[in-house]
């Protein structure tokens, strides 16, 4: 089995915690991904630019607010179930499970996203039919 668990958080505020859990559960630190927001780059920073530039903003800018994605690399069900239960201690929103993914191709934060973002696609497209039989309808 070897699997790579994508696990998505509210926000990065509690990046200690949701790293410490993964470890507490027997994961060792090459085994797991925390991607974290570039400053340079974090949404807060592009959408307050030109309002700081031009003064009508004073409020600071949080970098820690963006969403936390964190990737882990599980080898057997034992190991699954303990990352599991750190992330849902740890207020995951939602955990996505990747057969043969390696750690890796989990580096390469763009394709996490891509990935994630197909998955969830593909949940709503699979909706079940519905059929409507002639004598239902009158």
């Amino acid at each position: 089995m070897n699997y790579t668990i994508v696990g998505l958080f509210p926000s990065q505020e509690n990046i200690k915690e949701v790293s410490a859990g993964i470890e507490k559960s027997g994961i060792k630190n090459q085994d797991y991904i925390i991607y974290r927001t570039d400053k340079d780059n974090a949404p807060e920073v592009k959408n307050n630019f030109w309002k700081r530039l031009f003064g009508t903003s004073k409020a600071p800018v949080n970098h820690m607010a963006g969403p936390l994605i964190t990737s882990v690399s599980v080898k057997n069900e034992e190991e699954l179930k303990s990352v599991t239960k750190s992330f849902n201690d740890n207020k995951v929103v939602k955990i996505y499970e990747f057969k043969d993914m390696s750690i890796e191709e989990a580096k390469d934060l763009n394709y996490i996203r891509k990935i994630v973002a197909l998955r969830a696609k593909s949940h709503i497209y699979a909706m079940p039919e519905i059929t409507v039989s002639p004598a239902q309808m009158n």
